[in-house]
């Protein structure tokens, strides 16, 4: 709704960076994420958009700029791709051939103080009184984190789509956020595993209302969502919110 390519919660978490970067004089910015990471895709249009040089690290030193289409695509807005083992990466090593000067780093997923002060406009466009409960999924923890922060009154839930409530835990203790409910039962083994009946929900959720999901973000937090409902989780009459990040389907 906000734009085809920087859609969802990623303009709102990117908005602060963006501006950081103009303010200062970066011309350059270096963020982090997987072969389909939906933050790096975004990222690398606005920096075209914006006239920024941009460059994205890449789990996985077996992929290549054509491993496929969102890649190949990001390449094509300029972004300079580097791909680097799951180690290096983990460690978030930036390779030594990229030029760090005067660049701008971006926290992998876009994570940080600055992210999660721009999801707070999700509550101001939607007026956070009119709901008990919101949902979203839980990638990095910004939009979460960002939620739990600015929205009052509200229960906060969010859905794991990877097993990182640890990290989950740390990043809220590190920007002093109260977390409220998160939910691993939806995960569904690993980060971006696709399995039937994940996909047949998605399928089905598309052809009945019209709303484009994808498996590994959007999909776990709204199977979470209607496993709940039918679980009798909630008390009838409850009013929920359930925010569509936004992502690309692969």
């Amino acid at each position: 709704m906000i734009h085809p390519i920087i859609s969802g919660n990623k303009w709102r978490k990117l908005r602060e960076y963006i501006q950081l970067a103009q303010f200062n004089g970066h011309k350059h910015l270096i963020s982090f994420g997987g072969a389909y990471s939906n933050h790096l895709y975004a990222l690398s249009f606005a920096a075209k958009e914006f006239g920024l040089r941009a460059t994205g690290i890449i789990r996985g030193e077996e992929l290549n700029p054509r491993s496929n289409i969102y890649l190949a695509q990001m390449m094509e807005w300029g972004m300079e791709l580097k791909f680097v083992t799951r180690t290096n990466y983990q460690q978030k090593i930036i390779p030594a051939e990229v030029e760090i000067d005067k660049a701008l780093v971006i926290p992998e997923g876009g994570f940080g103080q600055l992210a999660c002060d721009g999801v707070a406009s999700i509550m101001r466009e939607v007026g956070q009184s009119k709901f008990q409960h919101i949902f979203c999924s839980i990638g990095t923890g910004a939009t979460y984190l960002g939620l739990c922060q600015s929205a009052k009154g509200s229960t906060i839930h969010g859905v794991l789509t990877l097993n990182n409530l640890a990290e989950i835990n740390e990043h809220a203790e590190r920007l002093k956020i109260n977390t409220q409910q998160i939910y691993a039962d939806y995960i569904f083994g690993k980060y971006a595993k696709q399995p039937k009946e994940l996909v047949q929900f998605c399928d089905a959720f598309e052809d009945k209302h019209d709303i484009k999901i994808e498996p590994i973000y959007t999909g776990r937090m709204f199977y979470g969502l209607y496993d709940l409902i039918q679980h009798n989780k909630f008390k009838s009459g409850s009013t929920i919110l359930a925010i569509h990040t936004g992502g690309v389907k692969s």
